[in-house]
């Protein structure tokens, strides 16, 4: 499963923590996609594992915003780099 989100003050927004909260996700793998400010993932990936403690979490994508017209080049070269079905 797919799970994009921008990063809030360093971190995953409440509504990806009340998600996957309500969720568990047990079995299921998360690849996360982020934008962020400038300070890169902060704990966002310590907060996923946190509240999907049993699902498999992979290393996902992380952008810096200001970015945007890169975003589709590095999008769709990071997707060709997964071995997702």
């Amino acid at each position: 499963m797919f799970l994009g989100f921008l990063i809030w003050g360093e971190t995953a927004p409440p509504v990806i923590r009340t998600f996957l909260a309500i969720h568990g996700l047990a079995g299921r793998t998360i690849i996360p996609f982020v934008t962020h400010g400038g300070f890169g993932l902060g704990h966002s990936q310590t907060i996923l594992a946190s509240h999907a403690p049993r699902a498999r979490l992979m290393e996902g994508f992380s952008m810096q915003a200001p970015q945007e017209r890169q975003t589709i080049e590095r999008v769709t070269s990071w997707l060709d780099t997964l071995k997702v079905k």
